[in-house]
């Protein structure tokens, strides 16, 4: 997903039906053929039994599917499937964004391959988005399904198994009262109330289960202390409902189960639908810093380059763009200095440094002799040699000391099975990091901040 060698770089079956709708008993004496047909018959009937649709909580992200859930509502009708979701896309080839809340209409088709499929067999940019490829160096995208094996079914639910990446999912009949506007509106109510309180703690009966639950782009990452009294993070994907959020599958945390929450925008919580007493709340950070603690002080910025051969220290200072709560700054590489953006985060007080253009510069080779070159920032992962060229991929600051300020930045966990620690400076053709590329021009990592006055 996303992920590129730098190194490459420079230089069934038989068709069980799991479920208690349908009786094989009058066809088990007919052929296979007739069999599996009959049973896509039957799936094709349930399907389009749902006057209303299903809700469908999608997840890609490959076999991890820890980038976050998606809610897509669908509506089968003969040949045609009509989806809404909660979330925008931007097609790959789309001159437009298609919208939260908007319509699309497509074909889908019931085939048998490794079971009994769910194809959505014609372009539907909010399922395809999260499965197409990004060109010619991602081939994955973001590593979703398109296809889904029916590995059981009821009259209310089936369960769905990705083709690919074998996410198992679970599409719901929806009630004949839902509103689908409303639905989806309310899924991003809940988000935009939220969102700005991503910094959660957990409690249950007043006690903290655990210190941090920091909920980001529909993942929440939980601390967990061992028994021995060692810390780690783990990463869980949620989608959102139209009362709260639930999270991909029930997840024990310290002992506490988390799965099913309500939010209450008045105490800036979710509380537990299967125990009240379990709740992630708000509470700020105590590393919280104001966007004026950047712009107002000078910084000593370090970090080694050159794949590591080398390292150094500079002196920085962000300003403010106009009305934004994206800072810049001015960093070395190549012998010139370069505008580097970096989004600043209120729910944390940290900074985030994503996947972004920077300038175009002309370089000189023996082969090709002078050219354009459009220089570029792109996210990498130092030990595996991977690149990252989605535009929310990169790293996020985190206090390592409060007085002078220091901070060290990691993976924003925006991009799934990665460890980003540093950043690219890579040569393309053009703007539009899906152009020709040329080339690793120099590395970045180890990066620190360090506050000077």
């Amino acid at each position: 997903m996303k992920r590129f060698s730098i190194l490459s770089l420079i230089c069934l079956a038989a068709f069980t039906l799991q479920s208690c709708l349908f009786s094989e008993d009058d066809i088990f004496e007919d052929s296979s053929t007739n069999r599996t047909n009959q049973a896509l018959d039957n799936y094709q009937a349930l399907l389009t039994s749902a006057t209303n649709g299903w809700k469908l909580e999608y997840y890609p992200g490959g076999k991890s599917h820890d980038i976050g859930g998606v809610t897509m509502l669908m509506k089968f009708e003969g040949e045609d499937v009509t989806i809404m979701s909660d979330t925008k896309v931007h097609g790959y080839n789309d001159k437009e964004e298609t919208q939260a809340g908007q319509r699309v209409t497509s074909k889908f088709k019931l085939i048998a391959d490794q079971g009994p499929v769910l194809s959505f067999s014609t372009y539907n940019v909010l399922i395809h988005y999260w499965t197409e490829p990004r060109g010619g160096l991602d081939v994955d995208g973001f590593a979703g399904d398109f296809e889904f094996v029916i590995t059981a079914a009821t009259e209310n639910e089936l369960t769905l198994k990705g083709k690919k990446h074998g996410t198992v999912m679970h599409m719901k009949r929806l009630a004949d009262a839902t509103d689908w506007g409303a639905y989806i509106a309310a899924c991003n109510a809940i988000r935009t109330e939220s969102e700005e309180y991503g910094t959660l703690v957990g409690f249950k009966g007043g006690e903290t289960f655990t210190p941090s639950a920091f909920s980001q782009e529909n993942v929440i990452t939980f601390s967990e202390t061992s028994a021995n009294g060692e810390t780690s993070k783990r990463r869980v994907s949620f989608a959102y409902t139209d009362k709260g959020l639930r999270l991909y599958s029930p997840t024990l945390v310290n002992g506490v189960e988390c799965d099913n929450f309500i939010w209450d925008n008045a105490t800036k919580s979710f509380t537990s639908t299967s125990d009240n007493t379990i709740q992630l709340k708000y509470v700020r950070p105590a590393d919280y810093v104001p966007i004026e603690f950047y712009t107002n002080h000078t910084w000593e910025l370090t970090y080694d380059y050159d794949f590591g051969k080398s390292d150094t220290t500079e002196t920085i200072s962000f300003t403010r763009m106009e009305d934004t709560d994206t800072l810049q700054t001015k960093i070395s590489a190549l012998g010139m200095k370069f505008k580097v953006k970096a989004v600043y985060n209120h729910t944390t007080g940290m900074l985030e440094f994503n996947t972004q253009y920077l300038d175009m510069v002309v370089l000189s080779t023996e082969e090709e002799g002078e050219m354009d070159a459009y220089i570029h920032l792109c996210p990498w992962d130092e030990n595996a040699g991977n690149m990252y060229l989605t535009p929310k991929a990169g790293l996020v600051s985190h206090t390592t000391q409060m007085s002078p300020r220091i901070f060290e930045f990691t993976d924003n966990g925006r991009i799934s099975e990665s460890s980003v620690n540093g950043f690219v400076f890579y040569a393309f053709k053009g703007v539009d990091r899906t152009s020709d590329q040329l080339g690793v021009l120099n590395t970045y990592s180890q990066i620190k901040l360090k506050q000077k006055n």
